[in-house]
């Protein structure tokens, strides 16, 4: 696949972001699938027309942005993402410190269906207002505690293949499930934390009266080409709410 053309699409961009861009849409693709090796340097260079420095700089961007991994003596090959962190991570998991040996987290999804994506979601996702997408209602429990409810949405079609999977299929993570029957793989996400109070449906999966304080985590999953492919928000219980930053 010559993906040349596509570096004269926007000339104010220089060309190794070009050449970047133009790489990401073809693992994006899954033309090189996790774990694989990516064509030498010299050969890739030789394809673009561009000089070999130019390329192992284009190839340097997307390291950088763990899409693909240099090994030495190897080559360059591509990666799993590693974006894809957990909602978890916002809440404290006290179980495991009082002792009670492993504990692995468990979803459900309780309802799902296709439908049109709400104007806000569609606008998140890039889509015009009423574009399809598919809606799931999600549960992440800890230690037998409901801890969060999660509102998903997906695009349609690129989400068709998950139309016909029975809700108990869907198993504890979500984006390995896109990768493997969808072709999406998530490699970026963006989360925003706010606060807000529990509806009726939120206070009840939660065990909360209704009112009661939630975090809010918004949240929106890209692809290797840039292109947003999920939105959700998680709503958590407030007294097991945390905030962990490091900093150099």
């Amino acid at each position: 696949m010559n993906d040349a053309a596509v570096l004269a699409t926007d000339p104010r961009l220089p060309l190794h972001a070009r050449l970047r861009d133009a790489l990401a849409r073809r693992l994006a693709a899954g033309e090189w699938p996790p774990g694989t090796a990516l064509p030498a340097e010299s050969r890739l260079a030789l394809e673009y027309g561009v000089a070999l420095a130019t390329m192992r700089r284009a190839l340097g961007h997307l390291g950088q942005e763990g899409l693909v991994e240099r090994r030495q003596g190897r080559g360059t090959f591509s990666r799993q993402a590693r974006a894809a962190t957990s909602m978890l991570r916002f809440f404290l998991l006290s179980h495991a410190d009082e002792g009670s040996g492993a504990i692995l987290p468990e979803s459900r999804v309780v309802a799902g269906g296709p439908g049109p994506l709400p104007d806000e979601v569609a606008a998140r996702l890039g889509r015009a207002p009423g574009s399809p997408g598919l809606g799931l209602e999600r549960l992440r429990y800890w230690g037998g505690e409901a801890l969060l409810s999660e509102t998903i949405h997906l695009p349609l079609p690129e989400a068709a293949p998950l139309l016909d999977l029975p809700l108990e299929d869907y198993g504890a993570l979500l984006y390995p499930l896109m990768a493997a029957r969808c072709g999406l793989s998530v490699v970026r996400v963006e989360d925003e934390v706010s606060v807000g109070r529990a509806s009726a449906p939120v206070a009840f999966a939660l065990g909360l009266p209704v009112g009661e304080p939630v975090i809010l985590v918004s949240r929106i999953a890209f692809d290797a080409a840039g292109r947003p492919i999920e939105t959700r928000i998680a709503r958590g219980r407030a007294d097991r709410f945390r905030y962990r930053a490091s900093a150099t």
